[in-house]
């Protein structure tokens, strides 16, 4: 008799151990909701500073494709720039589409890459455009169509003479145009 009772008491806590393990943990809705918005605020207060100048521009501009007559299909973005002072650019050297190889949030940084590239020869019309915050982007070159600028974005990545991170190079189309002289 004692065999046989400790024969189904073995079986009996192994179900009971099941059955409360399956009910008594199910994660929900609920629980993943939560855990997303505790997240999602330690992110927000831990972001600082770049959270209310730098990504601001970064919320404000407007992505998209521009596709060429070649079927090419370029990223693009629409930010508010104007030109830097000593920067290479004045109002009427920028045209509709400008190719964005870096960013940079000091102008020496930007001033220094646009002056390499100028004296190297490959980009001679290199110029620093800036945003009002300001963050500073340098550009290759400019063009009025999209088929110029798919041929200058096509040589830059050909030549890989201009050393690039992600997302770079991309196209910028000022959202004023013509750009107005910074300060």
């Amino acid at each position: 008799m004692n065999r046989t009772l400790s024969s189904l008491f073995i079986p009996a806590v192994m179900l009971c151990a099941v059955v409360f393990m399956t009910t008594g943990c199910k994660t929900n809705e609920q629980n993943y909701r939560a855990a997303y918005l505790a997240a999602k605020e330690k992110a927000d207060e831990s972001s600082g500073i770049e959270n209310t100048i730098y990504d601001r521009i970064r919320r404000e501009a407007v992505s998209s494709r521009l596709v060429t007559e070649q079927g090419d299909s370029l990223p693009v973005m629409t930010v508010a720039v104007q030109c830097t002072p000593d920067g290479f650019a004045v109002p009427d050297s920028v045209k509709r589409y400008s190719l964005v190889v870096a960013q940079f949030k000091q102008v020496f940084n930007a001033r220094s890459l646009a002056t390499r590239m100028r004296q190297s020869g490959s980009w001679p019309d290199a110029m620093v455009l800036q945003t009002a915050e300001p963050l500073y982007y340098v550009v290759a070159s400019t063009a009025s169509t999209p088929e110029e600028i798919d041929r200058d974005y096509r040589r830059l990545l050909d030549e890989k003479s201009v050393a690039m991170k992600e997302p770079f190079p991309w196209i910028l189309t000022p959202s004023r145009f013509p750009v107005g002289m910074g300060k």
